[in-house]
């Protein structure tokens, strides 16, 4: 086999340091067997100053990598396109250019393994690696998984792809650039080769082993593979060395989405991501015709798509100079360029504030739920819970240093690292829990309580947790708070009865899980203004971190439940009778409402005229809006129903309230007797 980079046939060329040019020696040190030559690694493994290098004491490597941790040592494969494999290497100097701008370091000291095959793509001939005609496909070496081990390789590849699509930014807006027919013979050129490749066995079989001959037996890679080989790099995947690990894959200018490439019975397409594959990100230009101007996301769900603005462009070298791809590239080789759970001093005589206490009771209630829950709806919700902790309270944390708010020390000890634990491990388990909670009296706890009671404690995931977990759960929690195991039994029965009371028949699970004041949140201003309780410090930083949770999201449910009050009556019911709230949005509000003042009378607490206005309030502004509507339209309109069906929800929790005496002075008895009438 031919070492030159310098050459169009086949072969290998594997480099370090800095090119030699056209027709030179890539490698510092050639030993190999049969005319392949490797890279002796010790050179750089045994150097101290090396910071790439992996921890001696960190013993055996683990499938469970992250893309924030360190990767050591790890080689670059690059697979080519058409054409005639980029003697010249053009692509390297585009990478290291690209790289070192981005603020990671150059290409210099990585091994790079890039395996030239254009002959053995046009001609079907035999080439100089010795690799002949008859040459079998190379077998699959993926191992099946269980049930159990794909749910948890699901779970920590799509944690390390939420953090890389964080880090890589947004795509670009998805505008057409005016593909013309210039550009036709290149797709049509790649596509034929492409399927060339994926129908014809000899072709295939050669190309796979000129690559694998050319790869360690063991240790990490990431692989970029451009236009048709990013096709290469796909079918690789399954059929790399078992002790090899792919730290990431970064395909450009893919034709993957083409429907034809996966019409054979030995499909490329794979639904379920990989064990040994980190993450993968597909960036594609809404000028590159070749990629079919979209992603690969139905024959590859897994793969994070990104589409770049690069123009009418499908060179390697355009696509090599996009941030996002120097981004994903030098993160899987040199690992982030700071960490991603900074150190951060707590200070530990600061005291809860109102949010932080409701952050506490959620994460509290959350892990009670998780406790009470069996088999794999436990596993499963406790990882989903893992999740939401980090992105909560790293989101939260980030808003107070940007105010240079000072931070409690027991809110940072709820940090959670952003990697799925090892699959069995007790990190798998184990979520650090909050201190209890006794300094809150029950008629301070009782409108947190109706968020939690009323929220879904991971979201946006979806898990149903049946009715007798909530209700262990809250007994848990009450007692854990120092209020007795009754308040929670109490807060199910007030939920149970709000339900029923608003709704005719009781649809608990139609709106158990959208979370307390949603509607107000999409208000903007007014409704965060709200959310953020009076004399708070570091409002803004509060008011941030609601911000990017979105509307209904946990952190602002449980914050705007203290915004139900007298004084903030009028401003939840202008906001609840908008087209832009839906009468699921408005049932939920006066259900929650309901709940409180059905809990405050079962534990003997004051009523809070506050709920009572609110719901007159929505009750009037909904009426006003059917009379100014149903002037002019449709007597049964979609518009006007929704008002309909807002005011019959405040007009029924009303309705309760009366009957059952939970508002001071209103009563619906009829008068009995007679009373002189004094003016």
């Amino acid at each position: 086999m031919g070492v030159s980079t310098g050459s169009t046939t086949a072969g290998v060329g594997v480099s370090t340091g800095s090119t030699t040019g056209a027709g030179g020696l890539d490698r510092l040190d050639h030993r190999g067997r049969g005319g392949l030559d490797k890279l002796d690694h010790r050179s750089s493994r045994d150097n101290p100053d090396d910071r790439r290098l992996a921890d001696p004491k960190s013993g055996p490597r683990s499938r469970d990598h992250g893309i924030g941790e360190n990767p050591g040592v790890v080689s670059l494969l690059y697979l080519h396109g058409v054409g005639n494999g980029d003697p010249r290497d053009a692509w390297r100097r585009a990478l290291d250019r690209s790289l070192q701008d981005a603020g990671y370091p150059g290409l210099d000291e990585v091994e790079v393994i890039a395996p030239k095959y254009p002959d053995v793509l046009r001609t079907g001939e035999n080439d100089r690696s010795g690799v002949g005609r008859d040459a079998k496909i190379p077998p699959i070496t993926v191992p099946r998984l269980s049930a159990e081990e794909q749910r948890h390789v699901r779970r920590r590849v799509e944690r390390a792809t939420a953090e890389l699509e964080e880090i890589l930014g947004a795509p670009v807006p998805a505008s057409p650039v005016g593909v013309t027919d210039s550009f036709a013979p290149i797709v049509l050129r790649v596509l034929r080769q492409a399927h060339n490749y994926v129908t014809k066995p000899e072709i295939r079989a050669r190309t796979l082993h000129t690559v694998l001959d050319g790869l360690p037996e063991e240790g990490e890679i990431v692989i970029v593979g451009h236009s048709l080989g990013s096709i290469i790099a796909i079918d690789l995947l399954r059929r790399l060395p078992p002790k090899l690990t792919v730290r990431g894959l970064v395909t450009i200018g893919s034709p993957a989405a083409h429907p034809n490439l996966h019409e054979d019975s030995d499909r490329l397409e794979m639904k379920a991501p990989l064990d040994h594959v980190g993450w993968w990100v597909n960036v594609w230009s809404n000028g590159d015709a070749v990629t079919g101007l979209r992603g690969i996301w139905r024959h590859f769900p897994w793969a994070l798509d990104l589409q770049v603005g690069l123009g009418l462009d499908h060179r390697t070298t355009t696509y090599l100079r996009a941030r996002p791809v120097a981004d994903a590239i030098g993160r899987g080789l040199f690992g982030p360029l700071s960490k991603e759970v900074a150190t951060v001093e707590g200070t530990p005589d600061v005291a809860l504030n109102s949010l932080e206490v409701r952050l506490a009771l959620w994460l509290a209630y959350a892990q009670f739920l998780r406790d009470h829950l069996k088999g794999a709806t436990q596993e499963r919700f406790g990882a989903a819970l893992r999740v939401v902790q980090h992105e909560v309270l790293e989101r939260l944390i980030e808003n107070y240093q940007n105010d240079d708010v000072r931070i409690p020390q027991q809110l940072l000890d709820l940090r959670v690292p952003p990697t799925v634990p090892p699959l069995g491990g007790p990190g798998e388990r184990n979520l650090p829990r909050p201190q209890p909670l006794t300094q809150l009296s029950k008629e301070e706890a009782v409108l947190a309580l109706v968020a939690l009671a009323t929220a879904n404690p991971v979201r946006p995931y979806e898990i149903d947790v049946p009715d007798d977990v909530r209700r262990q759960a809250f007994h848990d929690l009450t007692v854990w708070m120092g209020l007795g195991g009754g308040l929670g039994e109490n807060l199910h029965i007030a939920m149970q009865s709000a339900s029923k009371a608003v709704y005719p028949v009781d649809q608990w699970k139609l709106w158990v899980g959208i979370g307390i004041g949603a509607a107000v949140l999409v208000a903007g201003p007014i409704g965060l203004a709200l959310a953020a309780p009076a004399g708070l410090a570091g409002g803004a930083a509060i008011i941030g971190a609601l911000s990017a949770f979105g509307p209904g999201g946990m952190v602002g449910g449980l914050v705007t439940a203290g915004a139900i009050t007298t004084t903030g009556a009028g401003t939840i019911a202008a906001t609840l009778v908008q087209s832009s709230s839906s009468a699921e949005d408005v049932e939920v509000t006066v259900i929650q409402l309901l709940t409180s003042a059905i809990l405050r009378a079962r534990e003997g607490l004051e009523q809070d005229l506050g709920v009572w206005l609110a719901m007159s309030e929505i009750q009037r502004q909904t009426g006003r809006e059917v009379a100014r509507l149903a002037a002019y339209s449709d007597e049964k309109s979609p518009g006007v129903e929704a008002l309909r069906r807002k005011a019959r929800a405040a007009e029924r929790a009303m309705a309760y309230m009366v009957k059952n005496h939970l508002v001071e002075g209103l009563t619906d008895e009829a008068p009995r007797g007679e009373e002189a009438f004094e003016e």
